[in-house]
């Protein structure tokens, strides 16, 4: 059990996931400064969070849905792909599907790599 609990302490002297608190550091080792937040940086964050938190469940209520049924159709797409009589069907259903995305997704795609050749060419100059 020594080894274990040796084997558990962090680079900044905390044993890790036991509950026991600070641990004085072995040697190589430094003790890390206590980086405490103030008390109203603690509340005001509190406090955002408590605020935050009916949106973001109401984000959760909506994406499973949409989550659930497109992983419905991502296994369904994977047993299609398997059958050599569903596959070309399958795939000419997909086909309006993956143009859609690529149109939409494609000029945001070149638009973020002409920005990023431009900013590299204006950091070189």
């Amino acid at each position: 059990m020594r080894n274990y609990a040796h084997n558990l302490i962090a680079e900044n002297g905390m044993m890790v996931g036991m509950g026991f608190g600070r641990v004085a550091p072995r040697k190589g080792y430094k003790a890390a400064a206590a980086k405490g937040e103030t008390t109203v940086v603690k509340h005001v964050k509190n406090v955002a969070l408590f605020f935050a938190a009916p949106f973001i469940g109401l984000a959760y209520l909506l994406a499973l849905p949409v989550i659930g049924f497109g992983l419905l159709l991502w296994i369904a797409g994977k047993a299609a792909m398997k059958n050599a009589t569903a596959r070309p069907i399958a795939l000419a259903i997909a086909a309006p599907f993956v143009a859609i995305a690529f149109v939409t997704v494609g000029p945001i795609v070149g638009l973020g790599a002409l920005a990023a050749m431009g900013a590299k060419a204006l950091l070189k100059a």
